[in-house]
């Protein structure tokens, strides 16, 4: 059975590595956390192709497609990020949520 969530209330999410193995080995990868903390808090569906990430660099860009006419769009957030920790076997989150099943989407997203 799924956890109901109701909106504009406040929910502590964590999640930790099988066996409590590290899920971020190195500093890249929490960059590339927090990157997708911010890209995939939104209604729509997030194109992978648009987005860059150089873990050599750890820059994001945007790059537009060949014969895309892509444009930023006013974002519909799922949830408001209130707070986040990141430990090298797990991760917390405070989350309100904003639309309906919002913190079940941004999960699944994430």
């Amino acid at each position: 059975m799924n956890p109901k969530f109701a909106e504009d209330k406040i929910y502590h999410i964590y999640n930790r590595g099988t066996e409590k193995r590290k899920i971020f080995m190195d500093d890249k990868d929490y960059l590339r956390f927090i990157h997708d903390l911010f890209e995939f808090n939104d209604k729509s569906r997030v194109p992978n192709t648009n987005y860059y990430f150089d873990p050599e660099t750890m820059t994001i860009e945007f790059r537009y497609l060949k014969n895309s006419k892509a444009e930023k769009k006013p974002r519909k957030l799922l949830v408001e990020i209130l707070m986040f920790t990141l430990m090298p076997n797990h991760f917390h989150l405070l989350l309100k949520q904003k639309t309906e099943n919002g913190i079940s989407k941004f999960i699944q997203k994430l």
